[in-house]
């Protein structure tokens, strides 16, 4: 959730473009962690999904839009973020989370 804040403080800051570089430097890193996390794991916490995969989600969404390529040295994260998105809501996976 700390990434979410750190993008949303980004994006308002009035020094916005001089900030810009320093935070996509920074990203890989952070996106290295979350890929090391996941594994090959389909879900953060193993084979069931989770409220931990809704904000792994909405972090690493947020920071796609923002940068569209920050994703393509992580494969699995971005097919965790395919298999999230594919998932119906009334399939019955999301009332155990």
């Amino acid at each position: 959730e700390n990434q979410f804040m750190q993008l949303a403080k980004l994006c308002y800051d009035p020094d916005f473009e001089k900030l810009k570089p320093e935070y996509l430097q920074a990203l890989p890193e952070m996106l290295k962690l979350y890929s090391q996390f996941l594994g090959k794991q389909p879900w953060f916490l193993g084979d069931k999904i989770t409220f931990v995969d809704f904000i792994a989600y909405d972090v690493l969404e947020r920071n796609q839009v923002f940068e569209p390529s920050c994703l393509d040295a992580f494969p699995n994260l971005k097919d965790f973020i395919s298999r999230f998105e594919i998932v119906p809501m009334h399939s019955g996976l999301y009332d155990r989370v």
